[in-house]
Protein backbone atom coordinates (compact mmCIF):
# COMPACT_ATOMS: atom_id res chain seq x y z
CA UNK A 1 0.00 0.00 0.00
CA UNK A 2 2.52 2.45 0.70
CA UNK A 3 3.98 2.97 -3.25
CA UNK A 4 0.37 3.50 -4.14
CA UNK A 5 -0.32 6.17 -1.54
CA UNK A 6 3.44 7.51 -2.76
CA UNK A 7 2.18 7.82 -6.23
CA UNK A 8 -1.06 9.41 -5.26
CA UNK A 9 0.73 11.99 -2.91
CA UNK A 10 3.39 12.93 -5.52
CA UNK A 11 0.00 13.33 -8.52
CA UNK A 12 -1.60 15.85 -5.72
CA UNK A 13 1.74 17.96 -5.44
CA UNK A 14 1.93 18.00 -9.57
CA UNK A 15 -1.51 19.21 -9.53
CA UNK A 16 -1.42 21.87 -6.42
CA UNK A 17 1.70 22.97 -8.33
CA UNK A 18 -0.32 23.29 -11.78
CA UNK A 19 -1.26 27.34 -11.43
CA UNK A 20 -4.06 28.76 -13.32
CA UNK A 21 -4.76 27.88 -17.40
CA UNK A 22 -4.82 30.29 -20.20
CA UNK A 23 -8.37 30.52 -20.32
CA UNK A 24 -8.54 31.55 -16.52
CA UNK A 25 -6.12 34.20 -16.74
CA UNK A 26 -8.47 35.61 -19.38
CA UNK A 27 -11.30 35.21 -17.98
CA UNK A 28 -10.07 37.28 -14.35
CA UNK A 29 -8.33 40.10 -16.81
CA UNK A 30 -11.94 40.31 -18.37
CA UNK A 31 -14.16 40.30 -14.99
CA UNK A 32 -11.40 43.32 -14.24
CA UNK A 33 -11.72 45.13 -17.31
CA UNK A 34 -15.59 45.40 -16.44
CA UNK A 35 -15.72 46.26 -12.95
CA UNK A 36 -13.44 48.98 -13.78
CA UNK A 37 -15.60 50.24 -16.76
CA UNK A 38 -18.86 49.90 -14.14
CA UNK A 39 -16.66 52.02 -11.99
CA UNK A 40 -15.90 54.71 -14.26
CA UNK A 41 -19.38 55.13 -15.62
CA UNK A 42 -20.78 55.00 -12.33
CA UNK A 43 -18.42 58.11 -11.29
CA UNK A 44 -19.62 60.02 -14.24
CA UNK A 45 -23.31 59.21 -13.63
CA UNK A 46 -22.99 60.47 -10.01
CA UNK A 47 -21.70 63.34 -11.05
CA UNK A 48 -24.37 64.26 -14.05
CA UNK A 49 -26.70 63.69 -10.53
CA UNK A 50 -24.97 66.11 -8.46
CA UNK A 51 -24.90 68.79 -11.44
CA UNK A 52 -28.87 67.71 -11.99
CA UNK A 53 -29.35 68.10 -8.08
CA UNK A 54 -26.85 71.64 -7.89
CA UNK A 55 -29.61 72.83 -11.28
CA UNK A 56 -32.52 71.49 -9.14
CA UNK A 57 -31.72 73.15 -5.56
CA UNK A 58 -31.36 77.09 -7.70
CA UNK A 59 -35.09 75.89 -9.41
CA UNK A 60 -36.08 75.30 -5.54
CA UNK A 61 -34.56 78.53 -4.27
CA UNK A 62 -36.02 80.46 -7.18
CA UNK A 63 -39.68 79.37 -6.32
CA UNK A 64 -39.05 79.64 -2.44
CA UNK A 65 -37.67 83.60 -2.81
CA UNK A 66 -41.06 84.25 -4.45
CA UNK A 67 -43.30 82.70 -2.73
CA UNK A 68 -41.48 84.36 0.47
CA UNK A 69 -41.88 87.56 -1.32
CA UNK A 70 -45.77 87.53 -2.17
CA UNK A 71 -46.16 85.75 1.48
CA UNK A 72 -44.68 88.64 3.60
CA UNK A 73 -44.42 91.38 1.46
CA UNK A 74 -40.74 92.01 2.02
CA UNK A 75 -38.40 92.08 -1.22
CA UNK A 76 -36.26 89.03 -1.21
CA UNK A 77 -32.79 88.31 -3.02
CA UNK A 78 -31.01 85.48 -3.77
CA UNK A 79 -26.95 85.65 -3.62
CA UNK A 80 -24.96 83.52 -6.06
CA UNK A 81 -21.75 82.76 -3.99
CA UNK A 82 -19.46 82.63 -6.87
CA UNK A 83 -16.20 81.68 -5.18
CA UNK A 84 -17.74 79.84 -1.95
CA UNK A 85 -19.79 77.63 -4.43
CA UNK A 86 -22.76 78.59 -1.97
CA UNK A 87 -26.36 79.51 -2.88
CA UNK A 88 -27.91 82.07 0.08
CA UNK A 89 -31.19 83.59 0.66
CA UNK A 90 -31.74 86.99 2.14
CA UNK A 91 -34.84 89.48 2.74
CA UNK A 92 -34.96 93.15 4.07
CA UNK A 93 -38.24 94.44 5.60
CA UNK A 94 -36.97 98.09 4.73
CA UNK A 95 -38.29 100.07 1.49
CA UNK A 96 -36.98 99.12 -1.78
CA UNK A 97 -37.85 100.47 -5.27
CA UNK A 98 -37.28 98.42 -8.63
CA UNK A 99 -35.95 101.29 -10.80
CA UNK A 100 -35.33 99.81 -14.72
CA UNK A 101 -32.41 101.86 -16.59
CA UNK A 102 -32.02 101.23 -20.61
CA UNK A 103 -28.44 100.74 -21.59
CA UNK A 104 -28.70 104.04 -23.44
CA UNK A 105 -29.21 106.12 -20.00
CA UNK A 106 -26.35 104.03 -18.08
CA UNK A 107 -24.05 104.73 -21.16
CA UNK A 108 -24.91 108.53 -20.68
CA UNK A 109 -24.81 108.20 -16.52
CA UNK A 110 -21.07 107.55 -17.34
CA UNK A 111 -19.76 109.64 -20.28
CA UNK A 112 -21.31 112.60 -18.27
CA UNK A 113 -20.79 115.21 -21.21
CA UNK A 114 -16.56 115.96 -21.13
CA UNK A 115 -13.25 114.21 -19.95
CA UNK A 116 -12.89 112.60 -16.79
CA UNK A 117 -11.48 114.59 -14.10
CA UNK A 118 -8.08 114.99 -13.98
CA UNK A 119 -7.05 115.27 -10.30
CA UNK A 120 -8.61 114.54 -7.04
CA UNK A 121 -10.10 117.53 -6.08
CA UNK A 122 -11.72 118.18 -9.20
CA UNK A 123 -13.24 114.47 -9.03
CA UNK A 124 -14.68 115.12 -5.79
CA UNK A 125 -16.10 118.17 -6.88
CA UNK A 126 -17.73 116.27 -9.91
CA UNK A 127 -19.24 113.79 -7.53
CA UNK A 128 -20.49 116.38 -4.84
CA UNK A 129 -21.89 118.25 -7.87
CA UNK A 130 -23.75 115.04 -8.99
CA UNK A 131 -24.97 114.53 -5.92
CA UNK A 132 -27.29 117.73 -5.55
CA UNK A 133 -28.02 117.77 -8.90
CA UNK A 134 -29.44 114.15 -8.24
CA UNK A 135 -30.77 115.12 -4.81
CA UNK A 136 -30.79 112.84 -1.66
CA UNK A 137 -31.15 108.69 -1.84
CA UNK A 138 -32.46 106.47 -0.03
CA UNK A 139 -30.40 104.05 1.99
CA UNK A 140 -29.65 100.87 1.04
CA UNK A 141 -31.44 97.83 2.31
CA UNK A 142 -30.28 95.94 4.81
CA UNK A 143 -30.45 92.34 3.94
CA UNK A 144 -30.45 89.25 6.51
CA UNK A 145 -30.01 85.52 5.68
CA UNK A 146 -32.75 83.13 6.14
CA UNK A 147 -32.97 79.36 5.65
CA UNK A 148 -33.64 77.62 2.26
CA UNK A 149 -35.70 75.11 3.93
CA UNK A 150 -36.96 74.25 7.22
CA UNK A 151 -33.74 72.66 8.96
CA UNK A 152 -31.54 74.62 6.25
CA UNK A 153 -28.87 76.71 7.58
CA UNK A 154 -29.26 80.66 7.32
CA UNK A 155 -25.20 81.08 5.50
CA UNK A 156 -26.39 78.97 2.73
CA UNK A 157 -26.81 75.84 0.96
CA UNK A 158 -23.47 73.90 -0.56
CA UNK A 159 -23.79 73.02 -4.55
CA UNK A 160 -22.35 70.04 -4.33
CA UNK A 161 -19.25 68.66 -4.49
CA UNK A 162 -17.44 68.77 -8.07
CA UNK A 163 -20.32 71.30 -8.93
CA UNK A 164 -19.45 75.03 -9.49
CA UNK A 165 -20.94 78.49 -11.17
CA UNK A 166 -19.51 78.95 -14.41
CA UNK A 167 -21.65 82.48 -14.74
CA UNK A 168 -24.25 84.01 -13.53
CA UNK A 169 -25.92 86.66 -15.27
CA UNK A 170 -29.26 89.18 -14.09
CA UNK A 171 -31.10 91.99 -15.65
CA UNK A 172 -29.15 95.08 -13.47
CA UNK A 173 -25.64 93.37 -14.49
CA UNK A 174 -23.80 94.82 -17.69
CA UNK A 175 -22.22 91.37 -17.78
CA UNK A 176 -22.00 88.03 -16.61
CA UNK A 177 -20.53 87.08 -13.55
CA UNK A 178 -17.55 84.94 -13.18
CA UNK A 179 -16.44 85.46 -9.54
CA UNK A 180 -17.48 87.44 -6.21
CA UNK A 181 -21.54 87.52 -6.19
CA UNK A 182 -24.41 88.14 -8.35
CA UNK A 183 -27.91 88.65 -6.96
CA UNK A 184 -31.30 88.41 -7.98
CA UNK A 185 -33.84 90.06 -6.47
CA UNK A 186 -37.79 89.59 -6.01
CA UNK A 187 -40.58 91.78 -5.03
CA UNK A 188 -43.91 91.49 -3.68
CA UNK A 189 -46.30 90.80 -6.35
CA UNK A 190 -44.51 88.52 -8.08
CA UNK A 191 -41.48 91.04 -9.21
CA UNK A 192 -38.39 89.79 -10.54
CA UNK A 193 -35.71 90.26 -13.17
CA UNK A 194 -34.35 88.01 -15.75
CA UNK A 195 -31.46 85.76 -15.11
CA UNK A 196 -29.31 83.07 -16.00
CA UNK A 197 -27.66 80.88 -14.14
CA UNK A 198 -24.84 78.12 -15.66
CA UNK A 199 -23.82 75.50 -13.25
CA UNK A 200 -20.75 73.01 -14.65
CA UNK A 201 -18.78 69.72 -13.58
CA UNK A 202 -15.71 70.08 -15.05
CA UNK A 203 -15.46 72.58 -18.34
CA UNK A 204 -17.45 70.51 -20.58
CA UNK A 205 -20.67 69.17 -18.53
CA UNK A 206 -22.87 72.37 -17.99
CA UNK A 207 -26.76 73.15 -17.13
CA UNK A 208 -27.72 76.41 -17.33
CA UNK A 209 -31.19 77.60 -14.70
CA UNK A 210 -33.49 80.49 -16.91
CA UNK A 211 -35.51 82.55 -14.63
CA UNK A 212 -39.22 84.14 -16.49
CA UNK A 213 -39.44 87.73 -14.98
CA UNK A 214 -42.88 87.05 -16.01
CA UNK A 215 -43.99 84.08 -14.06
CA UNK A 216 -40.79 84.22 -11.79
CA UNK A 217 -40.77 80.37 -12.63
CA UNK A 218 -37.25 79.12 -13.25
CA UNK A 219 -35.89 76.38 -16.12
CA UNK A 220 -33.01 74.12 -16.31
CA UNK A 221 -31.61 73.52 -19.92
CA UNK A 222 -28.86 72.09 -21.47
CA UNK A 223 -25.71 73.94 -22.34
CA UNK A 224 -24.25 77.15 -22.14
CA UNK A 225 -27.27 79.41 -22.15
CA UNK A 226 -26.65 83.25 -22.31
CA UNK A 227 -29.13 85.97 -21.09
CA UNK A 228 -29.15 87.67 -24.32
CA UNK A 229 -29.69 85.01 -26.73
CA UNK A 230 -31.80 83.10 -24.33
CA UNK A 231 -33.65 86.25 -24.17
CA UNK A 232 -33.55 88.17 -27.60
CA UNK A 233 -36.55 85.74 -28.76
CA UNK A 234 -40.24 85.70 -28.19
CA UNK A 235 -39.98 82.01 -28.08
CA UNK A 236 -39.33 81.98 -24.21
CA UNK A 237 -40.91 78.94 -22.31
CA UNK A 238 -42.25 78.95 -19.38
CA UNK A 239 -42.89 75.53 -18.18
CA UNK A 240 -40.90 74.57 -15.43
CA UNK A 241 -38.40 72.53 -15.83
CA UNK A 242 -38.82 68.70 -14.18
CA UNK A 243 -36.26 67.85 -11.93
Amino acid sequence: MAPAVTREARRNRRGAARGFTLVEILVVVALIAVLGGAVVSGSGLLGGNRLRAASGLVVSAVRLAGTRANGTGHPVRLVFDLDAKKLILEETSDRMLRVKETDDQRESEGAAAGAEPATEIERASTEYADSIVKGPRAPRARFQPIPIGSDADPAGRDLGLGVSYREVQTEHDHRPRKEGRAYLYFWPGGGTERAVVQLMRGEDDVLSVTVNPLTGRARIERGKVSLEDRYGGADFGVRESER
